[in-house]
């Protein structure tokens, strides 16, 4: 079965789900499943929300305390089994297509046991965020699209010429970590802009800092509208297109990763910004960057948040090139 039958497998089951539920009166009340894949089985409780059912084997065993908390999912855990559960009819179709896709990745890397409960989790728990927004879904902002974009271009324009789609993939980590890329070697940020600013921001004290085990460096694009570019839509489906071809696993796990971000195909019509990338800048974080080394904090603040701007056109002595980039990855 390829990814596509599968798919259609998983659909089929939503489907049937819903038809037991609205005919089979015994289930008032009560979860409605059915099997899914090995030892998941997709759910509608009685409030016609999706939910999953894991089964554990025998001998596994997961750290209730540490699955995160959710004001749009719940949660339990009992004995061998694991069920979760959205509470809200808004989170309902996006939970929907984010489990297909955890599932086929799965089925595509034939995972068992541990292995596959996981993966299952740790897929989950990276698209938390979205279960802890009220208004949704709704569309990527403009600065979230281009940001978006900017990590595409990376990722399918520059990373590819040095490594394997598959490596390049598993770098992305924007969706769920600090840095967008994570390779053996590097960490890598990328900030992208559509004016003539080279003012950069960070979104915590040490985000563009030496300060991490391994080496930073930072991809700053500039881009420009204009109509013989592409559209963010077109930049995904080129490198999706490419990814089909070479493997269904590649292509699943890139497109389990876009759900990730919060990109989904009811939006596609707001996405139609053409854009060229103008300039490529990169910069490598050494130890005499600038960045806030120390802040003073009275015990009486907790959470403190602080982001600022860095103008990288006084950071020229920390240029380098596209090769540097790609050296050592």
């Amino acid at each position: 079965m390829n990814n596509a039958e599968f798919q259609k497998k998983l659909s089929d089951a939503w489907l049937e789900l819903t038809k037991k539920r609205q005919k089979d009166k015994k289930f008032e009340g009560e979860q409605a499943g059915i099997k899914a894949y090995d030892i998941y089985w997709l759910t509608l409780n009685q409030n016609n929300l999706p939910g999953i059912i894991i089964n554990l084997k025998e001998g596994h065993s997961f750290n209730f305390s540490k699955f995160p908390k959710g004001k749009g999912w719940n949660f339990i855990n009992s004995g061998n089994k694991i069920t979760m559960n959205v509470n809200e009819e808004k989170y309902k179709d996006f939970f929907i297509k984010l489990t297909n896709l955890i599932l086929a990745k799965i089925y595509l890397e034939n995972l068992i046991g541990e292995k596959s409960v996981k993966c299952f989790l740790e897929n989950l728990f990276s698209a938390k965020d979205f279960f802890e927004e009220d208004n949704v879904p709704r569309k990527l902002t403009k600065e979230s699209q281009i940001g978006l974009y900017g990590e595409i271009y990376v990722l399918s324009k520059i990373l590819v010429k040095k490594l394997a789609n598959e490596i390049a993939i598993s770098a992305w980590t924007g969706p769920s970590k600090k840095h967008d890329f994570t390779t053996e070697n590097k960490l890598i940020e990328v900030k992208t802009t559509v004016t003539n600013t080279k003012k950069i921001n960070t979104s915590s004290t040490n985000q563009i800092a030496p300060v991490f085990d391994k080496k930073l460096e930072l991809v700053f694009l500039q881009m420009k509208k204009s109509n013989t570019g592409l559209s963010l839509n077109e930049i995904i489906d080129e490198y999706t297109n490419k990814l089909k071809s070479e493997s269904e696993l590649l292509y699943n796990d890139f497109l389990l990763k876009l759900i990730q971000c919060n990109y989904l195909d009811m939006h596609r019509e707001e996405y139609k910004e053409k854009y060229l990338i103008d300039k490529n800048n990169f910069y490598e974080i050494r130890e005499n960057f600038p960045y806030i080394k120390r802040v003073e904090t009275p015990v009486e603040i907790s959470d403190l948040s602080i982001t600022y701007k860095i103008d990288l056109d006084k950071c020229e002595e920390f240029r380098i090139n596209e090769d540097n980039l790609l050296e050592k990855l």
